[in-house]
């Protein structure tokens, strides 16, 4: 059976903090692979200042080069409408109907699980991997796993996991510490527009993309 941990965001741009947790993933649950999914049109944010779909697909492949089992998928760019995770969860149902799914999301992100499109039907899809942004966050997700799912046994795991349930739709959830990058998309396109340096903040290879299309890149994130 084929695992595929399944990551996605605007990534506008793509940064160091969306990578290393990748990485993270990969080495603590093992999956075949892990696609990494660019948001062609999210249905949460402001497009103004969004990059176009090709350019933000092109970092992310270039950030995803130097792993093996890091993929790009540009599904979401080939379908009309809102990007909702639970139609990319059921297509990869389809295109993949024998694969285990893992979906890996931030701790911030599943408290707000019920108020994503049909987000609570996510776990009768796919596996969730959740990744902290503080040391206050494993707390979080006990408090949070028992409201959103009543009926969630907690099973033994190894580290580096630091908790899993099983939940009443078969699938599991797990909490996964991680290296504290306090680095967001936010942050890297405001150093970007103050003609401060992003070295380290981006993957070498977007920070070269990133200078080739300075122009379009600056005239778009100054609409935020």
């Amino acid at each position: 059976m084929q695992t595929i941990g399944i990551l996605g965001g605007t990534f506008n741009p793509v940064h160091i903090g969306h990578i290393r947790p990748a990485v993270e993933v990969f080495e603590a649950i093992k999956p075949d692979r892990i696609d990494l999914i660019p948001c062609a049109s999210p249905p949460h944010k402001e497009g103004d200042n969004l990059l176009p779909f090709a350019l933000r697909a092109e970092m992310v492949t270039a950030a995803a080069a130097p792993f093996p089992f890091l993929h790009v998928s540009k599904m979401e760019n080939e379908r009309p409408g809102p990007s909702y995770t639970i139609d990319t969860l059921e297509e990869y149902r389809k295109i993949y109907p024998d694969s285990k799914l893992f979906f890996i999301l931030g701790a911030g992100d599943l408290a707000t699980l019920p108020t994503w499109h049909r987000g609570m039907e996510i776990t009768n899809l796919a596996d969730l991997v959740v990744l902290p942004r503080s040391g206050k966050d494993a707390g979080t997700f006990h408090a949070i796993v028992s409201e959103y799912w009543p009926g969630a046994e907690l099973l033994k795991t190894k580290a580096p996991l630091a908790a899993k349930y099983g939940l009443p739709t078969g699938h599991t959830i797990h909490f996964l510490p991680q290296p504290r990058l306090d680095i967001s998309a936010t942050l890297v396109r405001e150093r970007w527009l103050a003609g401060r340096n992003v070295t380290y903040l981006v993957p070498r290879a977007v920070h070269e993309i990133m200078q080739r299309e300075r122009e379009t890149i600056t005239a778009c994130w100054k609409n935020s």
